[in-house]
């Protein structure tokens, strides 16, 4: 059974989806340090501070680091010009926000951009409802636009569709109209996280919604809130005590059990995550090759699981325990890509490089929660 869990605290707030007893995937988000919440989908005037020859500029978006961008060829910006950006990933380790000059607003439905193509999920397989949402939506849209249709909207009517679209473009129109008169670095459009994550993981297989707050005021907030992205979820919310701190740490921790006795380690270093599979207490009933393909065939559903949870992101190396064939390798391959599907973030798995380990990538959207959960130690380096 699904549920969501949100909880308020005095240092932020925790949402959390879960199948069953287990965690999937874990937001956190701050109260009042504005750096260590996300800004993915802010829209944003700011100031080009320096452009680089390699077609990179560095822009002032009111942030403590510069944002970059990758500008085409013959651009024709400017040092000290005012640009209107959205941001699309957050600062990681040393690097600034990437921002992007296409300008992206989500619906629960529809995601509407200064584009030309009209694109539609890839879990939307049905070729029938895909060609039907397509038409809806070139119907209605304003010329000059494009569009994403995204996995919610299927099965939904072309009236609903419709409205989201107007809707989307009246703000976009509002963005594009007041950045030409205001001074930047100036935030036109917040991100308002928790609604933006509400309409991404809010959907009607969600059996109920566990709500952790300190007064009443606060639930009553939050339940209109949810019901204003799904007023399905009526009468599914309920207020009760979580835990989600304790859940929250050990997500950060380093080795991850798995249930045949062996386990994974998760490692992240600055230019990719580093998994390692190994057999650990689990010496096997039959033969060693059999022990050997149970332990990573555990270890490839709890490696999509800790990537989807922790959000780590990048390029992902992990490090198998060796088998004696293809045919193995191509069972462990096929366990993991099964996996990675239960995924909202776009994930690939590449395949074997050799020597065991197999090379994957995660989009990068917002920072692990590593990053929100744990500080460096200015004495020894540690977290």
């Amino acid at each position: 059974m699904k549920r969501l869990l949100i909880k308020h605290g005095e240092g932020g707030a925790f949402v959390a989806l879960s199948e069953g007893e287990r965690l999937v995937e874990l937001f956190i988000e701050a109260v009042g340090v504005c750096d260590s919440g996300s800004w993915v989908g802010r829209v944003i005037v700011g100031r080009i501070k320096t452009i680089l020859p390699g077609q990179f500029a560095f822009i002032d978006i009111g942030a403590k680091k510069n944002a970059f961008i990758n500008l085409r060829k013959g651009h024709g910006l400017k040092a000290g010009q005012a640009i209107l950006v959205q941001v699309e990933k957050d600062a990681v380790g040393t690097k600034g926000m990437y921002v992007s000059l296409e300008i992206s607003l989500k619906g629960r439905f529809v995601v509407l951009n200064n584009g030309q193509a009209v694109g539609v999920s890839r879990k939307i397989e049905d070729d029938k409802e895909a060609r039907r949402l397509r038409k809806i939506v070139r119907k209605v849209l304003p010329q000059g636009y494009g569009a994403i249709i995204r996995t919610n909207a299927r099965g939904v009517s072309a009236e609903v569709i419709s409205e989201e679209i107007l809707s989307l473009h009246e703000a976009h129109a509002d963005i594009t109209a007041r950045a030409e008169f205001i001074k930047p670095p100036a935030t036109l459009f917040p991100s308002a996280r928790k609604n933006t994550l509400l309409s991404d993981i809010l959907s009607e297989d969600i059996a109920e919604v566990l709500v952790d707050v300190a007064d009443d005021e606060l639930f009553d907030a939050v339940e209109q809130e949810i019901c204003g992205v799904l007023p399905s979820m009526a009468g599914r919310i309920q207020r009760r005590p979580l835990n989600l701190e304790k859940q929250a740490v050990a997500a950060c921790a380093k080795e991850v059990p798995l249930p045949c006795g062996g386990y994974i380690t998760v490692e992240q270093t600055e230019a990719c995550v580093v998994v390692d599979v190994n057999t650990g207490s689990n010496v096997g009933k039959v033969n060693y090759a059999e022990t050997v393909l149970d332990t990573n065939l555990e270890a490839a559903t709890e490696i999509a699981a800790q990537l989807r949870l922790r959000n780590l992101s990048g390029i992902i190396i992990v490090d198998f325990i060796d088998m004696q064939n293809q045919a193995e390798e191509a069972e462990v391959l096929e366990r993991l890509e099964a996996e990675v599907k239960k995924d909202r973030i776009k994930t690939e798995v590449l395949g074997f490089v050799g020597l065991g380990m197999v090379q994957m990538t995660r989009q990068k959207t917002r920072p692990p929660i590593s990053e929100t959960m744990q500080i460096k130690c200015p004495r020894c380096g540690g977290r």
